[in-house]
């Protein structure tokens, strides 16, 4: 996680009303960034599908691309990953004019925080749990628990239960869906928005 986060939530799967409470935090979020409707929102899904546990971005973004028309960089066929990441970061700067960018990662915590979903205004720092020392990237970001964390951070994204990832993935996915098509209808000028109707 990143410095400078304001505006947390921190819900777990076990919430009954899980998908609501994800929905309006991230409509509040989303409304409180500064030219939303004049910005261009990116997704930016960080993971592999080498690892299952790492896998929660690339599923969050293969879901986004077929359910939104925001851009989304990091799914199953096109992950962004260690090895990519700064080049995508280069990409998204030079083809979008002052994006607002959604990141979202996996996360490993302690073994109680397992299920867990954060969303916070401001960046996060990829990667650290496996060593990785990647740029902070994001106005809004989003992570999911998937595991406890050890001494050994690929061994505990390799023997997560993909069972875990796949709800992270349905509660935050459906959540984002709803939440970006709200605001970028509520964004539309009155004419477009009829006609979108």
């Amino acid at each position: 996680m990143a410095k400078n986060v304001l505006n947390k939530l921190t819900i777990n799967l076990c919430d009954t009303d899980i998908r609501n409470k994800l929905y309006q935090h991230l409509i509040m979020l989303l409304k409180r960034q500064e030219g939303l409707s004049l910005r261009p929102l990116v997704v930016l899904c960080i993971g592999s599908d080498r690892y299952t546990g790492d896998a929660l971005g690339p599923l969050i973004g293969t879901y986004l691309e077929e359910h939104t028309e925001c851009s989304v960089y990091g799914t199953l066929d096109h992950p962004v990953h260690a090895g990519n990441f700064i080049e995508t970061l280069n990409i998204i700067n030079h083809r979008y004019h002052h994006p607002l960018i959604v990141a979202i990662d996996a996360c490993l915590g302690k073994s109680h925080e397992i299920g867990n979903i954060e969303i916070w205004q401001g960046g996060l720092a990829a990667g650290i749990a496996v060593g990785n020392r990647l740029p902070t990237v994001g106005d809004i970001s989003v992570i999911g628990v998937v595991n406890a964390q050890s001494q050994i951070g690929y061994l505990d994204l390799q023997s997560t239960p993909l069972s875990k990832v796949m709800k992270l993935t349905k509660a935050i996915s459906e959540s984002l869906v709803d939440a970006i098509n709200t605001v970028v209808v509520e964004a539309m000028p009155a004419c477009t928005q009829s006609a979108a109707k």
